[in-house]
């Protein structure tokens, strides 16, 4: 590879920097750099009024913002909110718009339909017709309540004979019976 030649720096035309300082040809380097500072130094001026300007309206600009959603942000969210605000405000608009919507959008309540009819799960929580005393006394049990009875009766006469553990003697009585 061939080196290429190191540019030289752009000439620049004193002549012309001083006609556009106002600054007659005969005027020294000094007097060139000292009406550049003072032109730099107006114009930091004016771009830090220019910035203190744009802080102020872009904070005037959130609060409104903040006050269009008041109903959307909680007293303990709005330090967030504006910062989001004031970084992104488009992005933090859309997603307070979308949030509104979805606040506002509530499902309708459906026209009130009649309770479907209670029925139980299980065939235990039937609801009984209420029965007296003498029917219930009157009615012979069935079998199998005949049985359980046995056996419970059996296992704890084997328990209290035997002193084992009821477990255990039911399961005896069980046997028994069958």
């Amino acid at each position: 590879m061939a080196e290429q030649p190191a540019t030289a720096p752009e000439a620049v035309d004193i002549g012309q920097v001083k006609s556009m300082l106002n600054l007659p040809e005969t005027a020294q380097d000094i007097e060139v750099i000292t009406k550049l500072i003072e032109l730099i130094a107006g114009l930091q001026q004016k771009y830090d009024a220019l910035l203190s300007d744009a802080v102020e309206l872009e904070d005037t600009v959130a609060n409104r913002d903040l006050q269009d959603f008041e109903d959307m942000i909680t007293p303990e969210s709005q330090v967030f909110w504006k910062e989001q605000l004031l970084r992104n405000r488009d992005g933090a608009i859309n997603i307070l718009v979308e949030l509104r919507n979805a606040k506002a959008v509530t499902p309708a309540a459906p026209a009130k339909e009649p309770e479907p009819e209670k029925r139980p799960l299980f065939r235990n929580r039937l609801i009984n017709p209420v029965r007296t005393m003498s029917e219930l006394a009157e009615e012979a049990p069935a079998l199998s309540t005949q049985r359980a009875v046995k056996i419970r009766n059996r296992a704890q006469e084997i328990r209290t004979q035997e002193k084992i553990p009821y477990a255990l003697a039911f399961t005896r009585a069980e046997k028994e019976i069958e």
